[in-house]
């Protein structure tokens, strides 16, 4: 028996953060389970014994393609913020099944990352969900289509929107930021689509409004949702019809510009909430890009923060390496870079190496210049038990030590033993079980 050649593989990130990798090939449907007869088995106990089936449909252009579909007990998956019951695997999507995530990838693709275009802003990252983003807003680029970045406050969703606009085929064109939230509602509609001389009091002078000046480019709107109701109905109109009417003006004019927009709240709670409208938010959000949260990328705070600290002539100790990928970081990248840069200057220029009391603004004092300290941040969404707080505890832990129960004991501050007794307890299976292997 042999395996047959596939170019499909898919990513198995379990709830305690190890991945595991399963080469798909095109056949018989594979079970997901949580029992060791499935196909692939999963390591999560909130899902049922039996969750659902992967199999192989032809696409439109010809070749088999993956699909998935969930058993009637399993609770709906999350593809790009959208629930699900049956779906296509698009390659290089996070699909989110409970605490399990599925991602489909191509051979070489967890390793090959998109280039960042010269003399711009890279987006860098180390781990799995970040170079699934950037290979995925490369693809989503290259489309004519509206994109919606969602991420909260910090994670670099302007350097995203200038790399979509980089990669795509209007890359030659201008690039134009306008920060919704910044806006005067007065003035809003004047920014976005400008005005003639004597249009209101203190309109001295013709204005071009952003669409205009974006015109055979890329307008990026950040914070859309801050935009007012009366606006959001000409801006439909102008992604309907390219046409332009500046304030104070009975003439319309037309332009040719691609719009990428972003919140660091969900656009879809705004309109269930009534404050953004519905039409609107599917002209928008064609593509929806979800940029993860810094917390959930252990890789990249280590990786990010050696960065910062080199930039200063520093370097960051092990152990306090550690304890900033443990911290919740509420301020994503951007508190990182501040973080760094105080703890830098507090150190003072004689001590090149950063330890834990460079930081203890930040570890002892959590709630003033960070906003939140990392236990906070998982009682964000409400109070949890002193149960369900260890269990957080422990698949966070697992999560750092990718996996490895003994690192992820010292994380804790326990005996490796005691690690066992809670992984027993809480019915998380540690990173002994193996994934099944498929025969050809």
């Amino acid at each position: 028996m042999h395996h047959e050649k596939t170019s499909l593989y898919l990513r198995i990130t379990d709830p305690s953060g190890e991945t595991r990798t399963l080469p798909l090939v095109p056949g018989s449907p594979l079970s997901l389970g949580r029992n060791s007869s499935s196909d692939i088995s999963f390591r999560d106990p909130t899902l049922p014994e039996s969750i659902g089936l992967i199999e192989f449909r032809p696409s439109p252009s010809g070749p088999l393609v993956p699909w998935l579909t969930l058993g009637n007990e399993t609770p709906s998956a999350s593809l790009a913020a959208i629930p699900v019951r049956e779906a296509m695997l698009p390659f290089g999507m996070n699909l989110k099944i409970g605490e399990t995530i599925l991602t489909l990838e191509g051979a070489g693709d967890s390793d090959r990352l998109p280039a960042t275009p010269k003399n711009l802003r890279a987006w860098k990252t180390a781990s799995d969900s970040g170079k699934s983003l950037l290979r995925m807003a490369q693809k989503a680029a290259s489309t004519p289509l509206s994109i919606y970045i969602a991420g909260d406050t910090g994670t670099g969703k302007e350097v995203i929107a200038g790399l979509l606009h980089a990669w795509s085929e209007r890359a030659a064109g201008p690039f134009v930021p306008l920060h919704c939230g910044a806006l005067a509602p007065s003035l809003a509609e004047s920014e976005l689509f400008g005005h003639v001389k004597g249009a209101f009091t203190g309109a001295s002078h013709q204005r071009v409004g952003a669409l205009l000046q974006a015109h055979g480019g890329t307008l990026f709107l950040d914070e859309v949702g801050d935009l007012s109701l009366d606006l959001q109905v000409k801006l439909l109109r102008f992604l309907e019809n390219g046409e332009i009417r500046p304030v104070g003006s009975d003439q319309t004019r037309h332009a040719d510009v691609r719009v990428v927009c972003a919140t660091h709240l969900p656009l879809r709670k705004l309109v269930e909430e009534g404050k953004f409208r519905r039409d609107l938010y599917y002209r928008l959000a064609s593509v929806t890009l979800e940029i993860p949260s810094l917390k959930s990328r252990p890789e990249d705070i280590a990786m990010l923060a050696r960065e910062f600290a080199s930039e200063l002539g520093k370097m960051i100790a092990p152990k306090t390496l550690l304890r900033l990928q443990a911290y919740s970081w509420p301020g994503n990248v951007r508190e990182l870079r501040h973080a760094v840069e105080r703890g830098a200057g507090l150190s003072g220029p004689f001590q090149t190496v950063l330890d834990d009391s460079a930081f203890e603004f930040l570890f002892e004092n959590a709630s003033t210049e960070s906003g939140a300290g990392y236990v906070a941040a998982e009682l964000a969404d409400g109070m949890l038990t002193l149960v369900e707080m260890e269990r957080v505890m422990i698949l966070r832990s697992l999560k750092l030590a990718r996996g490895n129960r003994s690192d992820a004991a010292k994380i804790l501050g326990v005996a490796r033993s005691t690690l066992f007794e809670m992984l027993k307890r809480h019915r998380i299976e540690g990173p002994r079980a193996h994934l099944k292997k498929s025969a050809a």
